[in-house]
């Protein structure tokens, strides 16, 4: 597996250095004669690269390398990416090329920003740094970008918002690519430096481990108008195909019918808004995507089994543990 790291001015070192100790304790399970890891550096030209923090890396390949990278890394910048952004048309091209070539991409925080310029993320869906996500916003209107994602993935392209972010998707291909005992491995030795939380390239909180990009897609566009009126409908036009292909692909996915997986994120969300606000039981209905309060308040008491406003008295009622 060769993978690819791009070395520029502002990148954060540790978006290169810890990924490639992960992916090498990973490889070490399987020994040296069936080595699957190799890393590579790669800028414009064979040469040291001055990253953050005065930490100087070598390019080991230059954009005219004749290597056919499975994943390039795009690493995010430390300070404002502007400059970076408008100055690296060379390494633009490039990636449009490897990603054409069939290359996947991961970029991290405002190194997404390099995939926006490069025209990569034009229709599909992003996320970034939550610092900068309303400035790239307007900067790149055709991208869709994903407040409530940290991580997105559409046609082999995988976005991090943080290098957190990035560390779990790492986690990801690890046990997706190596195994079971590769992933043990690599969480014994980080374990006091990583958290584990994600298990599916679709950020996907509490949803079941799935491939599916199409199904992927159709959850977050559930995610970003669950206050809205949402029907089958709207849901097959997102995803281009029949309700009964649809129906069939979503609930293979998930273990849950569409309608289901629905009301699931609505219940959810509204216990966040009970937990976490003070907001009349109203509005969190409204929020959840319910307009009217009884029929809102008889599905929360079905999913949690007690009412709404119960609810939130029983979890505002536990005192913070020491």
């Amino acid at each position: 597996m060769k993978v690819g790291f791009l070395l520029y001015p502002q990148v954060l070192t540790t978006a290169i250095t810890v990924p490639v100790e992960m992916f090498q304790a990973a490889d070490h399970v399987r020994g040296k004669t069936t080595s699957k890891f190799s890393a590579h550096f790669i800028a414009p030209e064979r040469q040291a690269v001055e990253l953050t923090g005065g930490v100087t890396l070598m390019a080991t390949d230059s954009y005219d390398s004749l290597h056919q990278y499975d994943w390039v890394f795009v690493p995010p910048m430390w300070g404002s990416p502007w400059h970076q952004l408008s100055i690296q048309m060379q390494m633009h091209e490039w990636l449009a090329s490897v990603y054409a070539s069939g290359t996947k991409i991961v970029s991290t925080g405002t190194g997404v920003g390099h995939l926006c310029e490069a025209g990569l993320l034009k229709g599909r869906v992003s996320t970034t740094h939550w610092y900068y996500l309303d400035r790239f916003q307007k900067r790149y209107p055709e991208v869709e970008f994903q407040k409530q994602h940290f991580i997105t993935h559409q046609d082999g392209l995988y976005c991090a918002g943080s290098i957190n972010a990035q560390t779990d998707l790492v986690l990801y291909f690890i046990e997706r690519y190596w195994g079971e005992e590769a992933l043990a491995l690599v969480e014994q030795q980080f374990m006091h430096e990583l958290k584990r939380s994600f298990t599916t390239p679709f950020y996907e909180p509490g949803g079941a481990m799935h491939n599916d990009e199409l199904v992927s897609l159709a959850q977050s566009w559930m995610r970003t108008h669950l206050a809205e009126p949402i029907s089958i409908k709207q849901l097959t036009d997102v995803v281009g195909q029949s309700e009964r292909q649809f129906r069939r692909r979503f609930t293979t996915a998930t273990g849950l019918s569409p309608l289901q997986y629905l009301t699931k994120i609505r219940m959810e969300y509204a216990q966040d808004l009970l937990r976490e606000t003070n907001l009349p039981m109203a509005d969190v209905a409204e929020a959840s995507g319910y307009t009217n309060n009884a029929y809102f308040s008889k599905a929360f008491r079905d999913h949690a089994s007690v009412s709404p406003s119960d609810y939130r008295r029983i979890v505002r009622s536990k005192p913070f543990s020491g």
